[in-house]
């Protein structure tokens, strides 16, 4: 069944693009703005040249990124020069000298003709996506194994829908090496996402060095290892702390120079004041209750735990190692959590009522949201702002942070409405810890079913916001939750292809979206994606 469904597939991506093998298949991902094929080919070989007009002595990375990947995917070793010595059989990567307005500061022009390819652009990133899109173009010929590559020649005008293009991952359920974040990283360079989600805390580990609280990781950052997630049994005091790990500072600034030369900036995300059992198992006395709480075991976590909202110590805290994040992420933006914080300690805990009655707030969750709301100021005092999951919004909140939307579109739409900015990522289409087949002949995920079909059937668009609400809509993300996700080649099978679908949401027109010709190109990147060691779905 699957070998039909692949070959209709096809058959449907030749008839898109001219048929009867005269038009090399043009695969990109996501889909340009403007694509229009030409007839004839341009072909990459020893005699090629690679020319860069415009680039400044800053942005000299980006030359030594695209002279590293064209030698690994083309197997050639490129001459380097300039526009009027090579002449021909050359590719141009050209800042504009004079802005082209319809790019913006992501767009590019990519022309290929039978002797040479020219890639325009504002910026050099734009470039760097003009570069991903002509790798694309390879494919058919990678994917043959032929000898000469050529593209297929055609002129494109692309750039994004969104500005903010997003994918998340969870380290601390189950921890990934420096390796497997960068082989990350370089997946979402490919579909041209530019904002890194990264998960580095919660009841199951803490993943990230702070100097100032040296218990986070010697203690927060280890559980015992079992061979399954066991919630039936407690941590014991006997059992050996050896599963686990976190990133040294040096290895996260690694990561970000790494993020930074492929236009990524990266979102570490603190949890604040719920998903705290790692915090409490290296510091209890931030807990309104005496509860042991250990570093979590199972899938899920205690329901109780929860920071101390009447404790000055807890905000002193908070501060301090936001202070530490802030220095160390140069990005504006710090994800401060804020979902699934369970208030049930909160309701009897004596401090945090006095703390509620000292404020005149209405309720636990009037509480939090003062919580939030000292943690915001604070980032402001050092240059950043605050990301919080939409657990906070209400009708009355007066918190005007950035909300990334999980539980769907009213929260979506109440948050436009008030005047915050919003990420859309709803468990409905961007969850892809879900499922993606029949649970019956999947590895074990989480509760759900996203299909790459309604994978691809998102739009960050919620329904009934006018056109001012319309411009606090920043974009989407993908998420990758980590419960039943414990290696690299199960994050890769799970993420992969529906990232593809996910790309595609956030920066193609709506227009250019249509699924026949989309699962079409799919096939092409399923296959290139397992011939470059990814588990691929």
């Amino acid at each position: 069944m699957k070998r039909i469904y692949t070959i209709l597939a096809l058959c449907g991506l030749l008839l898109l693009t001219g048929g009867c093998g005269k038009q090399k298949p043009i695969v990109i991902i996501p889909n340009p703005v403007e694509c229009t094929p030409k007839s004839g080919t341009f072909t990459i070989d020893g005699e090629t040249f690679l020319c860069f007009e415009n680039i400044d002595g800053a942005d000299k990375s980006l030359m030594k990124i695209i002279r590293d990947e064209y030698t690994s995917t083309f197997k050639i070793t490129p001459n380097l020069g300039d526009e009027k010595s090579a002449r021909t059989n050359y590719i141009l990567f050209k800042i504009n000298a004079k802005p082209d307005n319809t790019l913006g500061d992501e767009g590019y022009t990519l022309t290929v003709k039978r002797h040479r390819v020219v890639a325009t652009a504002n910026t050099p990133q734009g470039l760097f996506y003009a570069f991903q899109t002509l790798l694309q173009m390879s494919y058919a010929d990678q994917l043959a194994e032929s000898k000469t590559i050529t593209l297929p020649c055609a002129h494109i005008t692309d750039y994004p829908r969104f500005a903010y293009r997003g994918a998340h991952l969870d380290v601390s359920r189950h921890f990934f090496d420096v390796k497997f974040v960068k082989e990350y990283l370089d997946l979402m360079a490919t579909y041209k996402l530019n904002k890194f989600h990264w998960h580095l805390t919660d009841d199951h580990g803490w993943r990230i060095q702070i100097d100032k609280y040296p218990g986070l990781t010697a203690i927060g950052a280890w559980r015992p290892e079992r061979k399954t997630w066991d919630t039936l049994h407690p941590v014991q005091p006997e059992e050996p702390m050896t599963y686990g790990g976190f990133y040294t500072k040096d290895q996260v600034r690694d990561i970000i120079q790494y993020a930074a030369e492929r236009y990524i900036d990266i979102i570490p995300e603190i949890e604040i004041p719920g998903h705290c059992s790692a915090i409490l198992a290296a510091y209890p006395q931030f807990a309104c209750d005496d509860y042991p709480y250990t570093v979590a075991v199972g899938p899920y976590w205690p329901p109780k735990a929860i920071m101390c909202a009447g404790n000055d110590d807890v905000l002193t805290f908070y501060q301090n190692v936001l202070s530490e994040i802030a220095e160390l992420f140069p990005y504006p933006y710090i994800h401060i959590g804020g979902d699934e914080a369970f208030n049930d300690n909160w309701q009897v805990c004596p401090k945090c009522q006095q703390r509620i009655a000292d404020l005149k707030l209405a309720d636990e969750m009037a509480l939090q949201q003062w919580l939030m709301d000292q943690i915001d100021h604070h980032l402001q005092k050092s240059g950043k702002k605050a990301i919080i999951w939409d657990d906070i919004v209400s009708d009355d909140m007066v918190n005007q942070s950035t909300i990334m939307c999980w539980q769907g579109p009213d929260a979506a739409r109440t948050a436009a409405k008030h005047g915050n900015d919003i990420i859309l990522c709803p468990t409905s289409h961007c969850y892809f810890n879900f499922y993606q087949a029949d649970p019956e002949t999947e590895p074990l995920a989480m509760t759900g079913l996203i299909t790459l079909e309604k994978a691809y059937t998102f739009d960050p668009v919620p329904d009934g916001l006018d056109k001012e609400q319309l411009k606090h809509i920043l974009g989407g993300q993908c998420n990758l939750w980590t419960e039943f996700i414990n290696t690299p080649e199960q994050a890769e099978y799970m993420l992969l292809p529906r990232m593809c679908a996910l790309a595609e949401c956030v920066w193609t027109p709506t227009d250019r979206k249509e699924w026949k010709n989309f699962s079409a190109r799919t096939e092409y990147h399923r296959q290139m994606l397992k011939k470059h060691g990814f588990n691929c779905h």
